[in-house]
């Protein structure tokens, strides 16, 4: 998800680079965070429609939405999947969010809680965490649907030798916008991922706050589920008591490391019996470096999420796991008992076997 979540972010520092006129080599992550900053506090409104297409595992699949934003936190999103008439929605007027799955013809209603905003801050780290993670160049000049752009290339710093999704990324920037209109993402064999285009776009047009208001379709089914609250950050022994299983914790920590700290994520106010789980996700810090612990279980057995699409087969005390490196980020995931698991952390593969087999089901 990390991975994915880079892609967005570089997508806005590209447009802060540009309408800053900062095009320097020896630029400093802090100073392109900043003027990014910089760039989306002018920032009122906009609108654009967004095509997404996905070539993975052999299959392609496509998206289309339109998407409408207006601050402090407005939001509106039409979904159209290729093959179905009917459109999912999404509306937020910033208190309440509104979804409308067209198949089951319901309407989920949820309070937003205002603990729930991400703070500019966090915004801030995730910019400069990319930035040190990538080299970006600007090979040249190309034309896209008639307009001139500026493409940019990026690259990671550090060759770990295992993209399986993202090595390359390329981006198109509008020379008259300075926004973007293209981007592309290449696995290490120089496979193309994914494609995303952005059509329509348009900044500051005063967006009418009607256009966020939500009308329930005739003969909806509607399901409120109140006001969702982030989870709460407990010790492990408040965790202990609220979860439903026995959590496990490793033996074996690299030095310097500390636990931080513990939430729990349970799906079941909102989803049916056969789909429902629980997940506990434990912290542990050294510095600015973590070690994520996901324990999960849930009620349909038949769903294991230690199966990954991708990743190298390993064993992790005699039971099959897997091993997926994305750039520093490596990710171990297995199942003991009910319980599947995922270890999330930047160490050496052998670091994270450690921890992994330092885990047991004994009390």
């Amino acid at each position: 998800m990390k991975k994915f979540r880079s892609i967005f972010v570089l997508i806005f520092i590209v447009v802060a680079l540009f309408t800053s006129g900062c095009t320097e080599k020896n630029l400093s992550a802090e100073q392109i965070a900043a003027q990014m900053m910089d760039k989306e506090n002018s920032t009122r409104d906009y609108s654009y429609t967004m095509h997404v297409t996905t070539y993975l595992g052999g299959e392609i699949k496509e998206t289309e939405s339109k998407t409408l934003f207006k601050k402090p936190n407005m939001t509106k999103s039409i979904v159209t999947e290729p093959g179905k008439e009917n459109q999912t929605i999404i509306v937020s007027d910033g208190k309440i969010l509104w979804s409308y799955t067209p198949d089951t013809n319901t309407v989920t209603k949820i309070k937003i809680s205002k603990a729930s905003e991400l703070t500019k801050n966090d915004y801030t780290n995730i910019i400069s965490e990319f930035l040190n993670d990538t080299n970006v160049t600007m090979p040249g000049v190309e034309n896209i649907d008639g307009r001139k752009t500026y493409l940019l290339e990026t690259t990671p710093k550090e060759n770990d030798g295992d993209y399986e999704l993202i090595y390359k990324t390329k981006i198109w920037v509008d020379q008259e916008t300075w926004m973007p209109l293209r981007y592309e993402t290449y696995n290490g064999d120089g496979s193309l991922t994914m494609r995303l285009e952005i059509q329509d776009l348009k900044v500051n047009t005063e967006i009418p706050d009607s256009e966020f208001k939500f009308e329930i379709p005739k003969g909806a089914k509607i399901v409120d589920l109140g006001e969702i609250r982030p989870p709460e950050e407990l010790s492990l022994e408040e965790a202990r008591k609220k979860a439903s299983f026995k959590i496990l914790t490793p033996e074996y920590l690299p030095e310097g490391y500390e636990f931080n700290n513990t939430m729990i994520y349970n799906n079941s106010q909102f989803s049916p019996e056969n789909q429902r789980f629980e997940t506990v996700e434990l912290t542990y810090t050294k510095d600015k470096a973590f070690i994520a612990l996901a324990e999960t279980v849930s009620m349909n057995q038949s769903s294991d999420a230690t199966i990954m699409g991708k990743g190298e087969d390993i064993q992790i005390n005699g039971i099959e796991g897997k091993y997926l490196s994305m750039r520093k980020t490596k990710l171990l995931t297995w199942k003991l008992g009910d319980v599947n698991l995922s270890l999330c952390a930047s160490l050496e593969k052998d670091e994270m076997l450690k921890i992994a087999e330092s885990i047991s089901e004994k009390i």
